[in-house]
C-alpha cells in the first residue's frame, strides 16, 4: 500500500492513491562567444589543427566525454563495492560509474537528475522539488531500501529510512564520480543497503585548484550560479571553498494544465575542503558544508471538523550542516588504515511536522594481507542519532525526543584462487541497534576472468532494512470521514515491527567482443520477507484532540513477502572518433503477495545517449529515455529527450551551453502524491562556465 501526503510521504504500507518569460538564450550564447574572443582565446580550427592551448596554471584542461575511449571508460577505478580501490571491470557486482563530464554533458543540474541513465535504477521526479529513486523496485518519494553516501557520509534519515533528495547536492564541477551499485551492499555498508548503494565522491582539493565561476538560467531552471576557488595553503596543504545557488520554477498542475503547481524552490549552499599530505604515507582530509533553502509544498491536511480536509500551501524551511575529518595511513601497497568521524545536522520545518536531527559517526577500517592470495578489509563503527520531531494531529512521533545508536563491525576477505582468473570474496556485516538488536548480513561473491575481454561473476547475499522511528513509534492520519462522530483513519507504528530481509542471487557478464564495443549484463532474483504492510485493527474512540472521534487503526506489520527478478544491460559503442554511443535497458518483474507494491516501479525502462564532438570546439549531446507505466500512481508510460549544444574556447577555460530538457511533450507526469499531481514541463536553459 502507498498512501501519501506531501510533507509526510512516509508509509508505503498504507492505501494506494487510486509563465514567466524565459531569458534570451541566443543572446546569452552570443555574449559568451564575444566575451571569449575578447578574452583572447582563438577559435579552434577543424579536425587536424594544432593542439589546444594549455589551461591556466594549476588548472588541468577539462576532457570531454568523447575524448575518452572505451579503455578510459572501462578502466575507471572504484571504491564502493569492496571499500578499497579496484578496476571497474573486476567488480563482482552490478555497478555503474557516472563521471563529472557525464553529468555536465547530459545537462543535469542535480545529483538526482544525473542518476537517470543508470540501468536498474528508477528515477522519477514527483514535482519540482521531490524525487523518487530506488533500484530494482519499491520506489517511493522516500524509498527505504537505498543507502546514499556523500564523501563517506550517510544521508539516510532514521525517521523513515529514506533520503531527502531536495537537499542532497554538491558543487557539480567538483564532482569526481558517482558510484551506483544495484543489489545488496549490506555486507560492507550495513542496514538499508538492501537494493543498492549510491556513493557520491568529490575531487580532492589538489584536483580543483584555481577559480571556476558558473551561472545561467532558463524557463524551469530559473536561476543558478556558483563559484569555487582552490589554492595551496602550503606545499602539502590544498584547500578549496565554494558557494552556489539554485532556483527552480513551479511544475505544471496535473489536474489543470493552465495552472502552476505549488512546488517551486530555492537553495543556497557553501563549503570548504582541505587535503593535507602529512608525510609520505599519511593523508588528512577535512570537509564541511552548510545549506539552507525554501521549498514550496502542497499538503492535504486531515481535519476533525468540517470540511474534514484542506489543502495547505506551505513554504518549508530547510537547512543543515556537516563536517568530516578523515585520516588515511598507508603501510604498504596492500595495507592501510583509515579513521573517519563526521557530524551532520538537518532541520526540516514541513507543514505537518518539524524534524531536527543530529548525527555523529565514527568509523575505523583496516586493510591487510595475512596470507598470500588473501586481501582482508575489516572495520568497526559507532553512530549516534539525536532527533526531535514536533508533530501535529496529521503526523507525530511518541516520544518526540529520542536518542538512538548503532554499533557495527564488518570483515571481508578477497581470495585469489587463480591469479588474474578466479577470485572469491567472503564477508559479513554485524550490527546492534536499538530496535531489532542483533543483525548479520553475509555475502559470497565469485569472479572468473578467462581472458581480458570476458568477466563473469555471481553472488549470494543477505541484506536487511532495520525498523525506522515511524515503524516503531509513528502515527499518520491522512484521512478523516465526516459525520456526527468523525472517523479518523490512522496508521500506527508497532513496537514489535521486525527487520525486513532480502536474500539476493545475482549474476553478471562483462565483455568487450570488439575494440569499439562493450557490453555489461546483470540478472537477479531477490526473495523478500517481513516487508512492511498494514493490518486493520479494532476501532476505538478518542477525546484528544477534540472533538470526540472514532479511530480506525491501520497497524504496521511485516505481512509482505515475495520475489522480484529482472535483467539489466548496458552497452557502449565508440561509433567514430569523437562520437560515443551509450545505452541501457531494464526489465523488472515483482510478485509481492499481490500487493500494490508490485506496481510502484515501471516494468521496463530504456535509455540512449549520443555524445558527439563537432568541429570548431562545439559539442552536441542527445539523451532519450523511455519509462513504462507506474500503475500504483496512475502514471502512464512516457518517452522524453534532452539536447545539449555547447562551445568551448581553444584553451578550454570558458564554455557556453544551451540545454533543452523534456522536449517531446509540453509536460508529463512521472510520479504522484495524494495532495497534488504535478507534471514536469519542457524546459530550456543556458549556462556559462569560466575557469581561470
Amino acid at each position: 500500500m502507498a498512501l501519501q501526503t506531501r510533507g509526510s510521504p512516509y508509509f508505503s504500507a498504507s492505501i494506494p492513491a487510486g509563465g514567466s518569460r524565459s531569458p534570451s538564450l541566443l543572446g546569452f550564447l552570443l555574449v559568451a562567444l564575444v566575451a571569449a574572443d575578447a578574452w583572447g582565446s582563438p577559435r579552434q580550427d577543424p579536425p587536424g589543427s594544432p593542439a589546444p592551448v594549455p589551461a591556466a596554471p594549476g588548472q588541468e584542461p577539462a576532457r570531454g566525454v568523447t575524448e575518452l575511449d572505451l579503455d578510459d571508460l572501462l578502466n575507471v577505478r572504484v571504491t564502493s563495492p569492496a571499500k578499497k580501490e579496484q578496476p571497474l571491470t573486476d567488480v563482482p557486482a552490478a555497478i555503474t560509474v557516472i563521471r563529472e563530464n557525464d553529468v555536465k554533458r547530459t545537462g543535469a543540474t542535480s545529483i538526482a537528475e544525473a542518476l537517470r541513465g543508470v540501468p536498474g535504477l528508477d528515477v522519477a521526479q514527483t514535482n519540482s522539488n521531490t524525487w523518487a529513486i530506488s533500484a530494482r523496485g519499491f520506489n517511493d518519494n522516500l524509498a527505504n531500501k537505498m543507502l546514499v553516501l556523500i564523501d563517506g557520509r550517510s544521508v539516510y534519515s532514521p525517521l523513515h529510512s529514506g533520503v531527502y533528495w531536495d537537499v542532497q547536492d554538491t558543487f557539480l564541477d567538483d564532482l569526481d564520480r558517482i558510484e551506483v551499485i544495484r543489489g545488496p551492499g549490506g555486507s560492507l555498508w550495513g542496514a538499508n543497503a538492501v537494493n543498492g548503494v549510491i556513493n557520491v565522491i568529490t575531487k580532492s582539493a589538489e584536483e580543483s585548484q584555481g577559480w571556476l565561476v558558473t551561472g545561467g538560467g532558463g524557463t524551469e531552471e530559473r536561476a543558478f550560479g556558483g563559484a569555487r576557488y582552490g589554492f595551496k595553503a602550503s606545499d602539502d596543504v590544498a584547500v578549496r571553498v565554494y558557494a552556489k545557488y539554485n532556483e527552480r520554477d513551479n511544475a505544471r498542475m496535473g489536474t489543470d494544465d493552465s495552472k502552476a503547481a505549488y512546488d517551486g524552490w530555492w537553495m543556497s549552499r557553501g563549503g570548504v575542503r582541505a587535503d593535507w599530505k602529512a608525510g609520505h604515507d599519511d593523508k588528512v582530509t577535512f570537509m564541511s558544508d552548510y545549506y539552507e533553502g525554501n521549498v514550496k509544498e502542497s499538503v492535504s491536511e486531515a481535519l476533525l471538523v468540517a470540511p474534514f480536509a484542506e489543502t495547505l500551501n506551505h513554504r518549508m524551511d530547510v537547512r543543515g550542516a556537516d563536517a568530516i575529518l578523515r585520516w588515511q595511513h598507508e603501510f604498504g601497497p596492500s595495507s592501510s588504515f583509515t579513521a573517519q568521524v563526521y557530524y551532520d545536522y538537518t532541520l526540516r520545518e514541513e507543514a505537518v511536522f518539524r524534524d531536527a536531527l543530529h548525527t555523529v559517526d565514527l568509523d575505523l577500517q583496516h586493510r591487510f594481507s595475512p596470507l598470500s592470495g588473501h586481501d582482508v578489509v575489516w572495520g568497526v563503527g559507532y553512530r549516534i542519532y539525536r532527533s526531535l520531531t514536533d508533530g501535529t494531529f496529521v503526523f507525530n512521533v511518541t516520544p518526540a525526543n529520542r536518542t538512538d545508536d548503532v554499533t557495527t563491525a564488518f570483515v571481508q576477505d578477497d581470495i585469489t584462487i587463480v591469479q588474474d582468473r578466479l577470485r572469491v570474496a567472503l564477508g559479513s556485516k554485524f550490527e546492534y541497534n536499538d530496535y531489532s538488536h542483533y543483525e548479520y548480513q553475509p555475502s559470497a561473491r565469485v569472479t572468473w576472468s578467462p581472458d581480458e575481454q570476458h568477466t563473469a561473476w555471481g553472488s549470494v547475499s543477505r541484506a536487511v532494512r532495520t525498523p525506522s522511528i515511524i515503524d516503531d513509534d509513528g502515527r499518520l492520519t491522512p484521512v478523516v470521514a465526516g459525520g456526527a462522530v468523525p472517523i479518523a483513519f490512522s496508521i500506527f507504528g508497532d513496537h514489535g515491527f521486525r527487520t525486513e530481509t532480502l536474500l539476493a542471487y545475482e549474476a553478471g557478464y562483462r565483455t568487450r567482443p570488439l575494440e569499439a564495443l562493450s557490453i555489461d549484463l546483470a540478472v537477479f532474483y531477490n526473495s523478500y520477507d517481513n516487508v512492511r504492510s498494514g493490518v486493520v485493527g479494532t476501532p476505538f474512540l478518542e477525546t484528544e484532540p477534540a472533538p470526540l472521534h472514532a479511530v480506525i487503526p491501520i497497524n504496521l506489520a511485516n505481512g509482505l513477502q515475495g520475489q522480484t527478478r529482472g535483467a539489466e544491460v548496458a552497452v557502449a559503442v565508440q561509433a567514430a572518433a569523437g562520437w560515443l554511443l551509450r545505452g541501457s535497458y531494464t526489465y523488472l518483474h515483482m510478485n509481492m503477495n499481490d500487493s500494490p507494491t508490485n506496481h510502484q516501479s515501471p516494468r521496463q525502462q530504456a535509455w540512449v545517449r549520443s555524445a558527439m564532438d563537432l568541429p570548431w570546439n562545439f559539442s552536441f549531446d542527445v539523451t532519450a529515455r523511455y519509462v513504462g507505466d507506474v500503475q500504483a500512481y496512475q502514471v502512464e508510460e512516457y518517452a522524453e529527450a534532452d539536447v545539449r549544444i555547447a562551445w568551448q574556447d581553444s584553451a578550454k577555460r570558458m564554455e557556453a551551453a544551451v540545454v533543452g530538457q523534456n522536449l517531446v511533450h509540453p509536460s508529463h507526469a512521472e510520479f504522484q502524491t495524494a495532495a497534488q499531481r504535478s507534471e514536469i514541463q519542457r524546459g530550456v536553459y543556458a549556462s556559462l562556465t569560466w575557469h581561470f
